[in-house]
């Protein structure tokens, strides 16, 4: 039975941090399994907070300068998590950082050069998980119904509270799921505001 040993990095729509989660993922018969076994949240200071949140804002010759850049920090950031917690990694899984999405009109872009991330870190990279579920005509999130359908199946359903919310639930066969509303994007700006 192998056991796949992965640093996850996440950066949501909320904006608050990096965070980093190193699992084991293992098949166990005909069920996958997990263990959670270090994780780590790195907060944006204000001035990469405000170069992500103007991001959608960039021309393109700056936002492409941005994505390399991301990405050589994201791949630092994931080396010294490995090396301070004395990790064995065989992948870094990086979903990247959403600026531009319009699943309706077949366009998405995650902040974070995965070569880059690669490049910086020294650990093999998977990354890009939006791109081909939007040109299949998804909405560009096709890990959370396979983690979900693999990992939580015995649920009937499964609600995920990130900045935006969404659902997952299976229905005549298929796993179905979609973006519900917003989150904790509403909630940090209400926890933001000085005036409460």
């Amino acid at each position: 039975m192998k056991t796949y040993k992965v640093i996850g990095l996440m950066s949501g729509t909320s904006l608050d941090a990096l965070d980093l989660a190193y699992c084991h993922i293992r098949k166990n018969l005909t069920r996958w399994e997990y263990e959670i076994r270090a994780t780590r949240s790195i907060s944006y200071d204000k001035k990469r907070y405000e170069k992500l949140k103007s991001a959608i804002e960039l021309p393109a010759d700056q936002l492409f300068r941005l994505h390399n850049d991301y990405g050589t920090w994201l791949g630092e950031q994931s080396r010294l998590f490995k090396e301070e917690e004395g990790l064995e990694v065989d992948f870094i899984s990086s979903h990247g950082h959403t600026v531009h999405h319009q699943p309706e009109n077949g366009m998405t872009f995650q902040l974070g050069s995965g070569q880059h991330l690669a490049n910086a870190s020294g650990i093999r990279t998977v990354c890009d998980f939006r791109t081909n579920d939007v040109a299949l005509g998804g909405q560009g999130a096709p890990l959370v119904p396979v983690g979900d359908h693999f990992l939580f199946a015995s649920y009937d359903f499964c609600l995920n509270l990130g900045g935006i919310s969404n659902i997952s639930f299976h229905r005549d066969g298929k796993r179905i799921a979609f973006d519900i509303g917003v989150a904790n994007m509403l909630l940090n700006h209400i926890t933001a505001r000085e005036d409460i």
